[in-house]
């Protein structure tokens, strides 16, 4: 089951430069003109409400603006085989100048359907060819590709969001079996997981080195350093946590680790842990082990609330965050669960109204929060299951969360896509 379970979580982490939203969309249309023989004349999408959600007012790597139809621009220039997630490290001023010209000429038409599934479909033609395709759950998961009306590829019936990895069903597990895998697990077999935090505090010191974004980061860093805050745990997580997620959502030229196809909850997920860790100077093997534990519980959340949901995805990722700070400072089964609930019946009703600068503001919030909680339930102050949406045990409170985001708040992306829209 252990490695079953790491399996999985490393086939949830991979490198993105900028958000990944955009970045999946330019993914998918450079996939797609790469069925051609001559270059597209026209491109036509269809993207689920929730991709466009998130892709409309984040700032495109290396372009210095944003804009769904210029991420599809750039993809399409920058077709060649065996791009990634990083496809934009290559965005240029002079390629951001030919993809706004395409934009201009009307080369890009863009459909929205309202789902919270992700979900990006491709048509790209010319005067003689016309190749199609559909990338669904994850952001580099191309399932259909169709050429001229000739099926080359069709994994539609085998994907789904909620598959693991070699038929392994982590929702099928409990908070306990989280806490032994994370205490039993061989040590060497955790090494990947140090590299996701290294590469996620690089970026946090870059994005502390100027105001990127709002500059949430760098400003917290000052009010500690000016003592206007005090310099403690809870506000040095914050500021590491949103200044990297400052620099990322400027379109910063820098990858980091995503978490179930999110920069910003691969950030969130890591980050509060790893600096906890070091602000305690605790060793590195309770650091490593208290990671696993989050990111299990993380992955637990989000299968069952899903990949994208309207709840603002650092308040689920902040969640198994808190769960790991709690097993770092000694808690228990019951103070860890309690941490998550905690969490839950404190922010599961944050919004999410699209990935953009402000992301720092809330990826601040669930950091600071996520300590909190943890040190709210090692002193026994933990939410009860007569409040709300709280359950009597963790999991069915994260079914409780999973009802609210997929029924109650089924509407709430086309409103807030409405409102992007049409704000003044």
């Amino acid at each position: 089951m252990i490695d079953k379970m790491i399996e999985l979580i490393k086939s949830e982490m991979q490198p993105s430069l900028g958000c990944t939203e955009p970045v999946a969309i330019g993914l998918a249309v450079s996939r797609t003109c790469q069925y051609l023989q001559k270059p597209a004349t026209k491109l036509e999408m269809h993207i689920s409400s929730n991709i466009f959600k998130n892709a409309y007012s984040v700032t495109i790597p290396n372009a210095g603006k944003p804009g769904i139809q210029l991420a599809c621009a750039l993809g399409f220039l920058l077709s060649k085989p065996d791009n990634t997630m990083e496809i934009f490290s290559s965005v240029t001023s002079e390629l951001v100048k030919e993809a706004e010209k395409l934009v201009e000429d009307g080369f890009v038409e863009i459909h929205i359907i309202s789902s919270s599934q992700f979900y990006i479909e491709v048509y790209a033609l010319n005067d003689k060819e016309k190749a199609h395709t559909i990338t669904v759950d994850k952001h580099d998961n191309l399932v259909k590709v169709e050429k001229d009306g000739a099926v080359l590829l069709d994994n539609i019936k085998q994907t789904n969001q909620e598959q693991t990895v070699a038929s392994f069903d982590i929702t099928k597990y409990t908070f306990e079996d989280f806490i032994r895998i994370a205490e039993t697990v061989e040590i060497e077999k955790l090494q990947f997981i140090k590299e996701a935090v290294e590469m996620n505090l690089h970026i946090s010191e870059v994005g502390m080195k100027q105001k990127y974004a709002l500059g949430i980061g760098p400003a917290l860093n000052g009010m500690m350093i000016n003592k206007k805050l005090s310099n403690d745990l809870v506000t040095t997580v914050k500021s590491v946590v949103s200044a990297a997620c400052d620099f990322r959502m400027s379109g910063g030229n820098g990858s980091v680790m995503t978490f179930l196809g999110s920069g910003n909850q691969g950030l969130e997920a890591t980050l509060p842990i790893a600096v906890t860790a070091k602000y305690l100077n605790l060793s590195e093997e309770k650091m490593l082990r208290a990671e696993m534990l989050g990111l299990m519980i993380t992955i637990y959340i989000k299968y069952h609330v899903g990949r994208l949901s309207p709840i603002c995805g650092a308040t689920l990722s902040g969640a198994g965050s808190s769960a790991g700070i709690t097993w770092l400072l000694g808690g228990s089964k019951e103070a860890i669960c309690g941490a998550v609930q905690n969490m839950l019946g404190c922010l599961a009703g944050m919004l999410c109204d699209g990935a953009k600068g402000g992301c720092a503001l809330k990826l601040s919030t669930s950091a600071g929060e996520a300590v909190y909680s943890a040190l709210y339930a090692l002193d026994n102050s933990i939410i009860q299951p007569t409040d709300g949406i709280i359950s009597q045990n963790v999991e069915d409170t994260v079914k409780n969360v999973a009802t609210l985001s997929l029924e109650g708040m089924a509407e709430v992306d086309m409103k807030i896509i409405d409102i992007m829209m049409h704000k003044k």
